[in-house]
């Protein structure tokens, strides 16, 4: 079984692991996390483009920079289960050619269409799963159904198989979208 551990060991194992980095190492870390912050800063729209963020990196710095920029940018990258959602995927999009050049241009195409098929199938199962809810609940309507135990209960049977189809289906999508996310961190 994993263990626990609480916030002061951990803080502690930080400043452990500071402690033994050099000073080369602390700068580089220092950059990285200068390239996570330029990133969502871009991603909130603060930033018109991640070149405007970096242009004052020292060139020994750049790598660790940009890798820091990357990472922030990849979890950006996720599959849309709110459609306010693609806003800051295509900005993250957006962000990864700027620095990614051909290599994230060839693949961009390829994870849009993957996240736009992930929020296509969901919203078919999502109204499939609608209409059966639908027949199996007759003439109750929700407000009834949730007066009575055998309702609620009812509800609740409904509700665990929808979390379970749509997390295999999530699950699906998640295992295509990892590769291509892989293939950009490099």
């Amino acid at each position: 079984m994993a263990e626990i551990k609480s916030a002061l060991e951990i803080a502690m194992e930080r400043a452990e692991k500071i402690g033994s980095l050099s000073r080369e190492e602390l700068d580089a870390q220092k950059w990285e996390e200068r390239g996570k912050k330029t990133a969502a800063a871009f991603i909130n729209g603060k930033l018109g483009s991640l070149r405007e963020g970096l242009k004052d990196v020292p060139g020994e710095y750049i790598q660790a920079v940009l890798t820091g920029a990357s990472d922030i940018l990849l979890r950006n990258i996720v599959l849309p289960r709110d459609p306010h959602q693609w806003e800051s995927i295509r900005r993250a999009m957006e962000g990864l050619v700027e620095i990614k050049g051909s290599i994230a241009s060839q693949v961009m195409p390829q994870i849009e269409q993957l996240l736009k098929n992930y929020e296509k199938t969901m919203d078919h199962y999502k109204q499939q799963f609608k209409q059966q809810v639908t027949q199996a609940m007759g003439n109750q309507d929700m407000a009834t159904m949730q007066m009575n135990s055998e309702g609620l209960n009812a509800l609740a049977s409904m509700q665990e198989e929808w979390n379970k189809l749509s997390g295999e289906i999530t699950q699906q999508f998640e295992q295509q979208l990892q590769p291509l996310k892989a293939y950009l961190r490099q």
